[in-house]
């Protein structure tokens, strides 16, 4: 199936006119007229192999994914995994959480941990109504079918995809919900009440070896709580799953000898995700990449 592509920026008034950058994916009847270009960084960029602009989109009605980047993230730092999902049938939505990007982390705009996740939280539901009521002529309304909204993440983005079925910090769970997923999610900060509040179900895709939120204290906790109450939960490990298996992260690293004049800031960066990933990433990264996707497609297409 064919992917189309769409960049908007959004203003949600009733938050006091916060700004969010969305990226849309969605199945398109047949390619656009040109391949969608990801700018990473000024000056860096590069073409999807999958994706293209102004593609018509597919006739009928399509499941919803909301994804959530994680701490220090970007929206577009996970298209292959979107792309993919997209090819399966899926429109998916994601966007940058202000006051939790790379960038406001590099220039001390960041935000503490409860108004960042009661931020992520308007930001998850402001999506869905904004892709259920009306986004753009590209994807209508017509093209979403509300009784099937999902939404996962990465990182900090998985605790965003589990509190959004939870609620927390007086923010109620979003009801429209209908399965969620977390990806490497950062979960140890979540209390048993929290967890015993999810009540759709929900994926965990455990990369086993994850040295930013390892098994033992982001997995292990969650899920013996979760799969003691509900046979519907599900978890997926991957055997050669690091933090970022989910991510687009190796994919840049075997683009970064192609690109000229990268700053020395972004080599470093990713030279530090990469010491902390599994020796062998470059030879597992897409087959671990491909099941998660195929994972989560399969487990919301259940649920749907």
């Amino acid at each position: 199936m064919s992917v189309g592509h769409v960049t908007r920026t959004l203003i949600d008034e009733s938050r006091g006119g916060r700004q969010l950058t969305v990226e849309v994916w969605y199945p398109a009847a047949r390619a656009g007229t040109s391949p969608t270009r990801y700018e990473l960084l000024p000056g860096i960029a590069f073409d999807s192999p999958a994706a293209t602009e102004a593609a018509p989109p597919a006739p009928g009605r399509c499941p919803l994914v909301v994804w959530s980047h994680g701490r220090t993230g970007l929206r577009h730092n996970y298209t292959m995994l979107c792309e993919g999902l997209s090819r399966r049938g899926f429109v998916v939505v994601s966007a940058d959480h202000p006051g939790d990007t790379l960038f406001d982390w590099l220039t001390g705009d960041n935000v503490d941990d409860e108004t960042n996740e009661r931020q992520r939280l308007g930001d998850v539901s402001y999506l869905i109504d904004v892709m259920t009521n009306g986004f753009d002529a590209t994807v209508p309304p017509s093209m979403i079918d509300p009784k099937a909204i999902f939404v996962g993440g990465h990182s900090y983005g998985g605790l965003t995809a589990l509190v959004t079925a939870a609620g927390i910090h007086d923010v109620e769970a979003d009801s429209r919900v209908r399965a969620i997923a977390g990806a490497q999610a950062y979960t140890r900060t979540l209390g048993a009440d929290v967890i015993d509040r999810i009540r759709v179900p929900a994926l965990l895709l455990v990369g086993l070896g994850d040295r930013t939120t390892p098994p033992s204290t982001d997995a292990e906790p969650v899920w013996s709580r979760l799969q003691s109450r509900d046979s519907r939960h599900r978890r997926v490990d991957l055997p050669d799953g690091g933090h970022q298996a989910c991510s687009d992260f190796a994919f840049y690293m075997e683009m970064l000898p192609s690109i000229p004049d990268v700053p020395r800031l972004v080599v470093d960066y990713l030279d530090s995700i990469a010491a902390e990933s599994p020796a062998d990433y470059r030879d597992t990264w897409r087959a671990t990449l491909e099941m998660q996707t195929g994972a989560i497609a399969d487990f919301f297409t259940e649920h749907r």
